[in-house]
């Protein structure tokens, strides 16, 4: 665990300094993984040594510096999650979600996640179920029921706290006595109410859900917070289940998104309802379809299970070991004894053959 100081440094760099996601983990590389140095020494060297090690602009260096003058409030913060025994976790941690740095391009992999509750839960299949926070009824029937269901079979259930279709997945993966479920969050993990976390601390504390949060732990609930927690939403499940999706919106810009990975994305079919327009837009667009209701649903969902075992397998080959090419990784004490010219090029060709399996990885799945 990072000491309070670090903490309150990566806190610092992820939501003071008002940078770009891609420029945080910029930074996060060169100088953390790079040079084998912390973010505590960061945020002790001057902007002369930021410049030369990190190639930041002027305008980046004013906000860091800036950023800095706020340590003493990000300190107390620290000890406050501590206290709280929430946890924290950098783009570097080893307990990282490799899946997301698998997944997202460093413009959207969070440098810095909250949780609450047992992260081994990530090391199950996991399938997203997502959909509208006004969907209807028969939606919400359809989300809770195929929720319990994947979760009795022994999936992580990733749902986003919405109301609508996310709490009723919620729900359902809940509705067992062995059900697991992860609740990424659009706000930060400190903000939620004290009826919400009554209900979810005791299923915290038996290791039946896990919270995670990409945002400031005192962070409110906005819009764009929802869009982007939805990246990490699709970027932690193998499938995505869609119950019910506008034509734009949080839904469909997971749904989308999820395809352009190459994840497998069904989307419910009514038979009942009229039709719902996201839904036939995300078939057209390479999305299959999940009859609903259903004569067979369990037979439905149990090839879907098998589906997100063999994504599994494939992204667990994709995950190369920590000191080998993965670009967020630490390096190893042979790495750092390598000139500077010769790490940076180690660095290049590292990221073009990432880039390029990433790459391929995809294509395979949307062939299978």
């Amino acid at each position: 665990m990072m000491d309070v100081r670090e903490q309150a440094c990566g806190l610092l760099l992820a939501f003071e300094s008002e940078l770009t996601t891609r420029i945080v983990n910029s930074i996060l590389v060169s100088w953390c993984k790079d040079q084998g140095r912390t973010l505590a020494d960061f945020f002790s060297a001057d902007a002369q040594e930021w410049s030369a090690s990190c190639h930041l602009n002027v305008k980046i260096i004013e906000k860091l510096e800036q950023a800095r003058d706020r340590l003493a409030g990000q300190i107390l913060v620290a000890e406050q999650l501590q206290h709280e025994r929430i946890g924290v976790l950098t783009a570097l941690d080893a307990a990282y979600p490799e899946l997301l740095k698998i997944s997202l391009t460093p413009s959207h992999m969070p440098p810095v996640l909250f949780y609450a509750g047992d992260l081994d839960i990530l090391k199950r299949q996991t399938i997203a179920i997502i959909g509208s926070r006004n969907a209807s009824e028969s939606s919400q029937i359809f989300a809770r029921i195929a929720a319990r269901y994947l979760a009795a079979q022994g999936a992580n259930v990733i749902s986003g706290n919405a109301r609508g279709v996310d709490r009723a997945a919620y729900a359902g993966a809940i509705g067992g006595d062995a059900g697991h479920t992860t609740v990424i969050l659009p706000q930060g993990i400190r903000t939620l109410s004290g009826v919400q976390m009554r209900a979810l601390q005791p299923r915290i504390e038996v290791g039946q859900v896990l919270l995670l949060s990409q945002f400031h732990p005192d962070a409110s609930w906005f819009m764009r917070r929802a869009m982007e927690r939805n990246h990490v939403v699709t970027g932690l499940a193998q499938v995505v289940i869609v119950a019910e999706s506008g034509s734009k919106g949080g839904t469909w810009e997971g749904a989308t998104g999820a395809l352009k990975r190459g994840r497998r994305v069904y989307v419910r079919q009514s038979r009942d309802d009229q039709p719902l327009e996201g839904n036939q837009l995300l078939l057209g667009k390479g999305a299959l379809p999940l009859p609903w209701p259903a004569d067979n649903l369990a037979g439905t969902l149990s090839s879907i299970l098998q589906e997100s075992r063999a994504m599994r397998e494939r992204q667990q080959k994709q995950a190369l070991q920590p000191d080998q090419i993965a670009l967020l990784a630490r390096p190893d004490a042979q790495y750092f004894a390598l000139p500077p010219n010769s790490r940076r090029i180690i660095r290049e060709v590292s990221a073009s053959i990432y880039h390029l399996m990433d790459r391929t990885s995809r294509q395979l799945v949307r062939t299978n």
